[in-house]
């Protein structure tokens, strides 16, 4: 029942497509560029359903960047994300 209700949903919600190129690094310096198509539904874009009244919102960018890996440390300092979880957390 659910799963028939999402893919109702899905069939009517837009398809992005997006062109790219993606390195496949072999090892000993060797490296190749391939093309690459990426299909995709944006699940947060439905602005395509004319049922919902959909609306974008301005908001402040400094809502504190998650960080998913080291080297992305000093930006997350340059930022402001720093700064902004320092002011809204409680630290023992």
């Amino acid at each position: 029942k659910v799963s028939d209700a999402v893919r109702r949903i899905a069939a009517r919600m837009p398809t992005y497509i997006t062109l790219k190129e993606v390195k496949k690094r072999w090892g000993r310096g060797q490296e190749d560029v391939f093309p690459v198509t990426q299909f995709e539904k944006l699940w947060g874009d439905m602005t395509a359903l004319p049922e919902l009244d959909c609306r974008f919102v301005c908001v402040p960018r400094v809502r504190g960047q998650q960080l998913k890996e080291v080297a992305q440390l000093d930006g997350w300092l340059r930022d402001g994300s720093a700064e902004f979880l320092e002011g809204i957390c409680e630290w023992e």
